[in-house]
């Protein structure tokens, strides 16, 4: 926990240093930078889970290549909203990996994922994205720009394509389609998953 403080005192201080170059010191602008740095720098930090921001963004980055690749950004980033979402809620696991990785055993006694390129390691192996890559974009983007993303609310929990006709789609209530995903939240008055 201590060396998140120092990393975070440091790149606050290199945010300052690097503020003060372009702008001059102690002026408004300046100031304005910095605090979008900071408030930039918490939100990484939120949707991260202290130090394992690279891994956390690593995990994010895969499920948007593998559930959305071939759909439009703003797609990418609806799916991203949704993952980001079930970090955030009591209803799902804390973390972004947590998010991603969740499966569990069915009745039959299957284990099911709750995405399902998950389950499929075959076709979709677990790859490393750099941070030029467009799928690592999109989840920096994501998260840092999480509460201006617009294309689903912040209750939406669950999608799926057309191709396929889940049973839990019953029991919620559709909310939008953006490119190739429906998207669903609870109905009224419905709790739980």
């Amino acid at each position: 926990m201590l060396l998140l403080y120092k990393k975070t005192l440091y790149v606050l201080l290199a945010l300052f240093l690097l503020v003060g170059i372009d702008n001059e010191p102690g002026s408004a602008q300046a100031h304005k930078d910095l605090k979008y740095e900071v408030e930039k720098r918490q939100l990484v930090v939120k949707y991260t889970r202290e130090g394992n921001w690279l891994k956390e963004i690593q995990c994010l980055a895969r499920n948007i290549h593998y559930e959305a690749r071939g759909e439009s950004r703003r797609g990418q980033l609806a799916v991203a909203k949704v993952t980001l979402n079930r970090v955030e809620s009591d209803l799902f696991p804390n973390s972004i990996c947590g998010v991603v990785n969740e499966g569990k055993h069915n009745a039959k006694g299957y284990y099911v994922c709750q995405f399902s390129w998950r389950c499929e390691p075959w076709t979709n192996p677990k790859r490393t994205f750099h941070n030029d890559h467009p799928s690592y974009q999109v989840a920096l983007d994501a998260i840092l720009g999480y509460d201006n993303l617009e294309m689903v609310t912040e209750d939406t929990y669950w999608f799926h394509t057309p191709a396929v006709k889940p049973r839990w789609r019953k029991h919620k209530q559709m909310l939008a389609r953006v490119d190739g995903h429906i998207f669903y939240t609870n109905k009224p008055g419905q709790t739980g998953r």
